[in-house]
This record gives structure tokens, C-alpha cells and sequence, in this order.
């Protein structure tokens, strides 16, 4: 998604990357920063798309890889019996 759709998407649900910043306990700077450019925090990413009901890699692609590699990190320590 582009910024303004995600900014719109709060909109519509009355929140703003302010309050969103406030909830988080994290600058207004922090937020608008992973909307504008989609990367910085997993967990801001991750609250936004909560609160705008979508999914993570639909709102921020990027993070397709990511999880991707997680979840074969982890079939990988499954198969290999490590901790």
C-alpha cells in the first residue's frame, strides 16, 4: 500500500499516526516513518496493520521475505532438533 492509502485507512477507522505514536509509546516520527517508507519498526508496521484490519506483507511487502526466512529458520531448527 501506498502512504496515503495507509493514512487514509486509519482515517477512516479515527485514528491517527499521532495517537497511534501515543499508544506505542514511540515518536510521531517513528510512525510516520514506517508508513512513509514502510521499514524501521516490525512492531509499529504490525500495529498499524492491527488497527487497520489487513495483513502485514499486503500493507508492507517487504516483509514477505522476512517471514519467509523465518519460517524456514524454524522448519530448519524442527529438522535438525535444535533449540
Amino acid at each position: 500500500m501506498q502512504a496515503n492509502e495507509i493514512y487514509k485507512s486509519l482515517e477512516e477507522k479515527n485514528i491517527s499516526a499521532r495517537m497511534l505514536a501515543s499508544a506505542l509509546g514511540v515518536t510521531n516520527q517513528s510512525v510516520s516513518e514506517v508508513i512513509r517508507n514502510g521499514r524501521g519498526s516490525k512492531r509499529i508496521a504490525e500495529a498499524i496493520v492491527k488497527v487497520i484490519q489487513k495483513d502485514l506483507v499486503e500493507v508492507f511487502p517487504h516483509y514477505k521475505k522476512t517471514d519467509c526466512r523465518d519460517k524456514k529458520i524454524a522448519e530448519l531448527k524442527e529438522m535438525l532438533g535444535v533449540g
